[in-house]
């Protein structure tokens, strides 16, 4: 089965041009909009799989748009423009667009131009979804470090002791390490704060 799409396109001429294809290749259009005002709205109605945008050259308001979109909830765009310059295809990217293709609609191409920019798509969250792991667990090591450090200087104990005695803790609570260690820094705080006065 083929990808559910949402048009968005202001040219009639150019948006009928684009239905033909995608329907022709059997893509399901959910909707046909005429801008991308309220698009994270629009887009958690017609749940679509693909957008696919008809543009002269995009504006601000729709690359912002489309920015919004991306990090709120990402999806795969298609975009074919009319025309382009070097700094509308740095915003083109910004913005989390999948495939930015200039003066170039022709029917025979629409399936492996979505296709790639689904794959795409999906290769770039993969990377991002690393990325978001790779720097939890650093920030969680972080915070690991940190409070071991504290029960060191409190208790006067080796770090494998201070290890070993969060450890404890997590298991006793039944709570993650870290969970564990972000109360040790917060009590330890606290009371530093407390013996200030």
């Amino acid at each position: 089965m083929q990808a559910k799409v949402l048009l968005i396109d202001a040219s009639s001429s150019r948006s009928s041009v684009l239905k033909r294809a995608l329907i022709e290749y059997g893509y399901e259009l959910v909707a046909k909009l005429n801008d991308t005002n309220d698009l994270l709205d629009q887009v958690e109605q017609f749940q679509p799989d693909v957008i696919v945008m008809g543009v002269d050259s995009p504006d601000q308001n729709a690359l912002q748009q489309l920015a919004n979109l991306n990090k709120q909830h990402p999806y795969p765009v298609v975009m074919f423009a009319e025309k382009e310059t070097p700094q509308i295809i740095e915003q083109v990217v910004k913005a989390g667009i999948s495939a930015f293709i200039v003066d170039d609609i022709q029917a025979h191409r629409i399936t492996s131009i979505i296709n790639v920019a689904i794959a795409r798509f999906k290769e770039h969250q993969s990377i991002r979804s690393e990325l978001e792991k790779t720097k939890t667990k650093l920030a969680e090591r972080k915070t690991l470090e940190k409070a071991k450090g504290l029960l060191m200087a409190e208790k006067g104990c080796s770090e494998d002791e201070a290890y070993q005695c969060l450890r404890k803790m997590a298991m006793d609570k039944s709570l993650p390490l870290r969970v564990v260690s972000e109360n040790i820094i917060e009590v330890m705080s606290l009371l530093s704060k407390t013996q200030a006065k």
